[in-house]
């Protein structure tokens, strides 16, 4: 299966707690390499947040993710392997878009921190409301 990787740090706060750029692209690595998967290449993604949005185009202002969404759409790509997929989006609206884009191309998520997530795979969570306190 051909995949690549995906990999955000949206602070130095966040390379300090154990998810730097270094170490998520070692963890992509190892896990290809583990489950036999053929890492094509690695997007990236620094100093910038997960919920960044231009609401004026409703798109996400991410250089990385655009480039790896372009690629998906010339190379055939069975998943994007990820640490976590909050390192993919931080805002269901972000989320909404990228699932959107990776589901045209017949993409999947691998998240190593949480295995059994899917795209595809329908969660309760997904739906709650939250409500204005």
């Amino acid at each position: 299966m051909n995949v690549v990787g995906y990999i955000r740090i949206s602070t130095q706060g966040q390379a300090k707690d154990g998810y730097s750029l270094k170490y998520q692209e070692d963890e992509i690595k190892a896990y290809c390499k583990e489950h036999g998967l053929k890492l094509i290449h690695i997007f990236r993604d620094e100093g910038i947040s997960g919920a960044k949005l231009n609401e004026e185009v409703l798109g996400i202002d991410r250089v990385g993710l655009q480039e790896m969404l372009a690629h998906l759409s010339s190379v055939q790509i069975d998943y994007v392997v990820v640490l976590n997929t909050t390192r993919l989006w931080r805002s269901d609206i972000v989320k909404v878009l990228i699932q959107r884009e990776l589901k045209k191309y017949g993409c999947d998520i691998k998240s190593i921190e949480q295995p059994f997530y899917s795209i595809h795979k329908k969660d309760p969570n997904d739906f709650l409301v939250k409500r204005p306190q």
